[in-house]
């Protein structure tokens, strides 16, 4: 909200002593019945005076109600303060139409979500002010708060067209850019600002665009010029030390994280941050240290807990969690992280189970201890038992969808895939259409050699998840497989492979719809780095084959056939038989 200090009031002559004094004393004796109140006739500059001293009671009443949780008195209460203020204030806008008591009025409807009264308002005073920086950012900013980024970047382009130098309005329109992922955009209008009059935020702004294009270099140097400028800048120095990250500057990196941890009120993000990096350079003993000097907050032990688990650090992890255990109350994070300690890092699936079992049916995390019970329980060979706590997660949390698969993969781990099957379409009718169920469905359909089957599931994925990677990838190999739409299969599979390019399995159906169009040098090229990725998978040296021997490579095509062998095919016949004929 705009502040009105005395120093912006320098317009208005201040009231006399004896006028005040005189107003007082009248309205004290308002009350009394001997005698009328007499009404003293103001000035016109003693009555905005007046006007102005009345609203910013007013405001400041808001102000306090403002404050704490809204009660339905209290947003009535609102409304009213609100309607008072606006009638004095715009009687104060009447005689001295200025800037800021546009902006005042502004805040009165922005702080209550009036979004509509106050983009008129802004409106209205650029009619008389359309230069001025704070009601043309205000005026963007309420077309953000609709995500009408057009507009709002509208707004600030049309300013800076007139106002070319302001370099506030500037940076402004740059986190537009910036929050759209438009980094080039940004970065165009940032670079043309001179380095010699560049603020600390500039540098910041010019850093994000050049390392959202990859300029990571240049984001550096940026990010140490606004450092530089303002030695206090946080999030510089957090993006920086990252920047460093990215350029595997990993002592770099440490260095500032450390410093960081210097300044006041620095966030426990920090801490896990250098934490983290302190495991990427294998020296957990200093990570461990860090944490115990944090805030020994639960959310910061847990999640620094969570760090050294994921790094497979369990010793430091379980010293961590112990501090819990002298606490007295426990929380169930504790038992989760203890029984992943134990099953991961022990290799103890029955110590684990001992402290799942711990968590109540009361905890928030009900759903997820039954789930890791089961899974426990299945590894124990306990099946029975394992499908008893399936089936009470399944009656207490239906549309948990974890307890429909867990259930399918402990029938079809028994051989029973016809449970398995009802197990999912149970699932796919109580959380119909989750890709997950669909996809299981679909892919033991396609065991069963129900292809057509398997392509209906697939597709049913993909027309309501686009970007299901597994899906797209699946019904384009089956039709390049059957050497069907072959255009639709590139296009489905070239798209699986830019949501995952490192994905061995995509890479080995685009070598093969690339073998079926006849493209052998691609398919050579895609063939050769799908197996690099899975090389256990005699399927892909099947490929590999076929497309060596296309291209006449009768000595890699062998090879490849031998080693498809060796990892024991379902088609060893076939692939014995094409080996011969070379």
């Amino acid at each position: 909200m705009t502040q009105l200090t005395g120093s912006s009031r320098c317009t208005f002559k201040v009231f006399t002593v004896t006028t005040l004094l005189a107003l007082l004393i009248l309205q004290g004796c308002a009350g009394k019945k001997t005698a009328p109140p007499i009404q003293l006739p103001l000035s016109q500059e003693a009555q905005l005076t007046y006007d102005y001293l009345v609203y910013m009671d007013y405001r400041a009443r808001l102000g306090q109600v403002l404050s704490g949780v809204r009660t339905p008195q209290k947003i009535n209460e609102v409304a009213r303060l609100q309607k008072d203020a606006l009638t004095v204030l715009n009687r104060i806008i009447a005689a001295e139409p200025q800037e800021k008591f546009y902006l005042d009025k502004f805040a009165l409807y922005w702080t209550t979500q009036q979004v509509d009264e106050a983009r008129a308002t802004l409106k209205e005073a650029l009619e008389k002010y359309p230069n001025n920086r704070d009601l043309n950012i205000s005026l963007a900013n309420t077309y953000l708060v609709e995500n009408r980024n057009d507009a709002a970047e509208g707004v600030l382009k049309e300013y800076l067209h007139k106002n070319p130098d302001d370099i506030v309005a500037t940076g402004h329109l740059a986190r537009i850019y910036l929050e759209q992922k438009k980094f080039a955009q940004a970065l165009d209008i940032l670079k043309v600002i001179p380095l010699d009059i560049r603020t600390a935020q500039i540098h910041y702004l010019h850093a994000k665009a050049s390392a959202g294009l990859g300029l990571t270099r240049q984001a550096i140097k940026s990010l140490n010029r606004a450092v530089k400028d303002k030695p206090d800048f946080l999030e510089a120095w957090g993006e920086l030390a990252y920047m460093y990250e990215i350029e595997k500057d990993y002592d770099s990196a440490e260095k500032i994280y450390t410093r960081m941890l210097e300044f006041p009120d620095v966030s426990n993000h920090i801490r896990l941050r250098l934490m983290e990096l302190c495991l990427k350079l294998n020296n957990p003993e200093r990570a461990l240290k860090l944490a115990i000097e944090g805030r020994q907050s639960k959310a910061f032990l847990l999640e620094a807990a969570q760090l050294f688990i994921s790094g497979k650090f369990y010793g430091q992890a379980s010293i961590l969690l112990d501090l819990f255990a002298q606490q007295k109350t426990i929380p169930d994070s504790y038992y989760f992280f203890k029984a992943s300690i134990a099953y991961e890092g022990e290799d103890d699936p029955r110590k684990a189970l001992g402290y799942i079992q711990k968590i109540t049916p009361q905890s928030e995390h009900y759903d997820r201890s039954l789930q890791f019970r089961a899974h426990l329980l299945m590894d124990l060979k306990r099946d029975r038992e394992a499908l008893e706590v399936i089936h009470t997660g399944q009656e207490k949390f239906p549309e948990e969808v974890n307890f429909y698969l867990l259930e399918s993969g402990l029938h079809a781990q028994e051989g029973d895939t016809v449970s398995a099957k009802d197990a999912l379409l149970r699932g796919n009718s109580n959380v119909p259409n989750h890709p997950q169920i669909l996809f299981q469905l679909g892919a033991m359909e396609e065991q069963e050699g129900n292809l057509d089957q398997t392509l209906k599931y697939m597709e049913q994925i993909i027309s309501r998840f686009p970007d299901h990677a597994d899906a797209l990838n699946f019904v384009g190999y089956i039709l390049a497989d059957r050497n069907e739409q072959l255009d639709r299969a590139m296009v489905l599979i070239s798209r699986a492979n830019r949501l995952e390019p490192d994905n061995g399995y995509i890479l080995d159906s685009l070598a093969w719809v690339n073998y079926r169009l006849g493209n052998f040098e691609e398919a050579w090229k895609l063939i050769r780095r799908a197996v690099s990725l899975r090389s256990k998978q005699p399927e892909l040296w099947d490929h590999y084959g076929d497309i060596a021997a296309a291209m006449g490579k009768k000595k890699s095509a062998a090879k490849a056939y031998r080693k498809a062998l060796k990892l024991k095919p379902k088609n060893a016949e076939e692939i014995s038989s094409k080996l011969k004929k070379l």
